[in-house]
This record gives C-alpha cells, sequence and structure tokens, in this order.
C-alpha cells in the first residue's frame, strides 16, 4: 500500500483530493435540490381614497358605480415553484385581514398563460351563499337585518379566495391579481399559504440571501474537507511546508473549477427538461 502511495505523484494527490471535494459539493447540491421551496413577490399599488378634507373638499370612490369604498389597492401576488420537483394539485389559500374585503380577482399560469380557476369545494360553497345573499336581498322588507350566520358566511367569502393548481412544474410562476377594498383606508393585509407537504413558501429576496450563504458555506466546508483528506494522504509521507501550502492552493482552485463545471452541467441540463 505504502509503495502505491509513493508511486502517485504530488499533482495526483491533488487531483485526488479535488474530486472528492467535488463528489462532496455535487452530493450537497443535489440534498439542496430535493428541498421543495417556493418563492412570493407581492407589490401593491394604491388606486384610490375617498377623503373628506376641509381644504381638499370630499371625495368619494365607487366601484362598479354602486357600491362606496374608502380605499382600493391593486395587489399582485407572483409564487415560483424554485424547486427541481414537478407537483400535482396544490391549493393556494388567500386571505385579506378584516378591515378589507376581496372585489375581484383573477389568476394566470406565466408560462402557458392559461386560467387559473378557484378550487371546486370553495366555488361550489361561494355560489350558494352569494345566492341565498342575493335572495334575502330581493325579499326583505324595510328594516330586516340579515341573519347572523348569513353575513358571517358572506364576509368569509368576501376575504377569503382558495386556488387550485392541477400541474405546477418546477421553475414555474403563477400571477395572482387581487382588487381589495379597505374600510379604514389602509394598506390592506394579505397571506397566501401552501398547505401541501413538503413545500416551503418564502419571500424572494430571502430565497436569494439564503442560496448565497448556502453557496459560500458549501465552498468553505468543500475546503475544509480538501484540507482534511490532503491531510490524511499526506499524513505519513515526508513533503515540506512550501508543498503542503501548494497542495492547498492548488485545491481551492479545484474547487472553483469544480463548481464552474458543475454549474455549467446544470445549465446545459435545463435546455432538456
Amino acid at each position: 500500500m505504502k509503495e502505491i502511495f509513493e508511486s502517485i505523484s504530488k499533482f495526483g494527490w491533488a487531483v485526488i483530493a479535488s474530486c472528492i471535494t467535488f463528489i462532496v459539493y455535487v452530493f450537497l447540491e443535489k440534498f439542496k435540490s430535493r428541498w421543495s421551496i417556493f418563492s412570493f413577490t407581492r407589490s401593491f399599488n394604491s388606486l384610490a381614497t375617498s377623503i373628506n378634507d376641509n381644504f381638499y373638499g370630499s371625495i368619494k370612490i365607487f366601484y362598479n358605480e354602486t357600491r362606496a369604498v374608502n380605499h382600493l389597492n391593486f395587489i399582485t401576488v407572483n409564487i415560483k415553484n424554485e424547486s427541481n420537483t414537478d407537483f400535482e394539485d396544490v391549493n393556494i389559500k388567500c386571505w385579506v385581514d378584516g378591515d378589507s374585503n376581496i372585489l375581484t380577482f383573477n389568476s394566470n399560469h406565466d408560462q402557458y398563460q392559461t386560467i387559473i380557476f378557484m378550487e371546486d369545494t370553495f366555488q361550489v360553497s361561494k355560489n350558494e351563499i352569494v345566492d341565498k345573499v342575493e335572495n334575502y336581498n330581493l325579499s326583505k322588507q324595510e328594516g330586516d337585518i340579515m341573519p347572523k350566520d348569513l353575513e358571517d358566511s358572506f364576509n368569509f367569502f368576501l376575504r377569503n379566495v382558495v386556488w387550485h393548481i392541477p400541474v405546477w412544474n418546477r421553475k414555474d410562476s403563477i400571477t395572482f391579481n387581487l382588487l381589495v377594498e379597505n374600510l379604514k383606508g389602509q394598506v390592506p393585509l394579505i397571506r397566501h399559504p401552501i398547505e401541501k407537504k413538503s413545500i416551503k413558501l418564502i419571500e424572494a429576496e430571502s430565497l436569494e440571501s439564503k442560496n448565497n450563504r448556502l453557496g459560500k458555506w458549501m465552498l468553505i466546508n468543500g475546503y475544509i474537507i480538501y484540507i482534511i483528506f490532503t491531510a490524511m494522504f499526506l499524513s505519513n509521507m515526508s513533503f515540506d511546508k512550501s508543498t503542503v501550502i501548494a497542495f492547498a492552493v492548488l485545491g481551492g482552485l479545484y474547487i472553483w473549477i469544480g463548481l464552474f463545471l458543475y454549474q455549467l452541467f446544470q445549465y446545459t441540463k435545463s435546455f432538456f427538461r
């Protein structure tokens, strides 16, 4: 065994150690790709606000010419499947705070420009409540008060919407647009969780920062692993200090070369997905 070790050149040992480091890096990268991470961005565009001011006067905003509103916001939510996994039957449960109402909404698949519809059970329940409210409004007498359970159910559907995505492929994104009124003239609070096993939804900026931090630590850890393996290989051999330093520097270069080759491979592979 000793003769085999001695027959390998110094450059050969550097190649072996760097290959081991690269294999560890690939393994970690593959493990990272198993994470089912979805990222989202949100944008708020204030459209109009009703005011009653002594100096500026009175401004009233109406939706569909009949509904007086205090404050209108156009909200856009974009969610992207950042993972390397395709998902089926994904539900997005979107809701706004108790001082806000969703007046209208739409959603579409960014890559295919197809419409995303509401989840079937949610849509059926919503239609039933809307029909009951319309029938009540047609038959009510002056002074009648809407039943509490019907009012609560109607308010629920004014503040909630559930979309169903039959297939959500890797790297695909979906845009959700909502017109929301706020009763207090403030920016609405909106949430849109994905309640599905193995999916984690995070903000896009947080995802970018996390990937940068992960990449740095992977390089640092890979370099440490390289040094450890190099030390193990050279522990029974007589090398001067300058040779060990050269191994370390060369190993660092191999880590970067390995990183570049792997990213190039990933980029090329993306064309065949």
